[in-house]
Formats: C-alpha cells, structure tokens, sequence
C-alpha cells in the first residue's frame, strides 16, 4: 500500500462521517462496519452507499444503498417503527422500502456487514445473515459511505480486492 492510498480500516470515525470508500464497490467488496446503538433515546442511525458527495439536502446523489434500523417505540400518539428499512434513492426519489426484523438493541454493541455480489447486497449482522438488497443503481457507482444518526461507531473496515474470487462467507 503507498502512503497516499487511502486505509482500508478507519477507527472511530466522528460521526455524521463521510468517506470515500477505498478502491469503491465490486463483486467481493466487504465493508464491516462495527459499533454501537446509542442507549438513551436513539429513534434511528442510517448507514447509505452513496455515487457521490452531495449526502444530505433536497438535491443529494444518486444512493445505492440506504440501511436505516429503527428504534421507535410505539406510544399512544404514534404507531412506532422498529424495522430496518433498506431502500436506494434515484435522482432524488425514494424508491420502494424493503423492511426486515430489527435484530440490533440500543445500548450494544454490533457487527454489520454489506457484502457486494453482482447482483445484490449481502447483509449480515452480528455473523448471522439478515437480508439480501438487490441493487438498483451499477455497483461500480459508489464512491462514498455515508453514516449518521444514534450509533456510535468503533470501526470501518473494506475487506476483498478487485478480481478476487467471489466468496459469500
């Protein structure tokens, strides 16, 4: 790796944090990313794969992937939300949310990852896979990752090399 390449690992990255993604998205790109649900109130946090750096706003780049748990509880006067929600969004529309099981509790610690297969998103949390999110939007578009909201995070880390073999583990 030369100096001027950018890491392949980033530790306790401020959050809202913005970051290319080193080498970007291909087949067999992993990206781990570890932390915490924040305790105390956190309503959601949103990890997007994005094509550019305009992330937030009324006019933003196109986003690949938009994954979003929610953590709100349900009380007399709203319904709550307590799925993850995952969507892309193109040209500024939301296209239609796909919704799984929130396994994640505010206040522990957690392991997410994404891993880029040519057709889909493999999304796994804590070792045990969630979901699959097939892609909307060319793979080799995203560029950046865009992360905000109630989680803490610990670790970023971008696993796999272009032309690598192609394994889901």
């Amino acid at each position: 790796m030369y100096l001027l390449d950018p890491p392949l690992i980033r530790r306790f990255p401020q959050i809202p944090h913005v970051s290319m993604i080193p080498g970007g998205m291909f087949p067999g790109r992993a990206i781990i990313v570890k932390g915490m649900v924040m305790a105390g109130g956190a309503k959601r946090f949103q990890i997007n794969l994005c094509c550019g750096l305009l992330v937030e706003g009324d006019h933003t780049d196109n986003k690949a992937l938009h994954f979003n748990p929610r953590f709100e509880i349900p009380a007399w006067y709203v319904s709550g939300d307590t799925d993850i929600v995952l969507n892309s969004s193109i040209n500024n529309s939301w296209g239609e949310e796909e919704r799984c099981n929130n396994v994640l509790t505010p206040g522990q610690p957690f392991q997410l990852r994404i891993l880029a297969l040519t057709d889909c998103f493999k999304i796994a949390v804590n070792g045990k896979h969630l979901c699959d999110y097939n892609h909307r939007l060319p793979l080799h578009t995203v560029r950046i990752i865009y992360i905000n909201g109630g989680v803490q995070v610990d670790l970023i880390e971008y696993q796999g090399e272009v032309g690598a073999p192609v394994t889901e583990d």
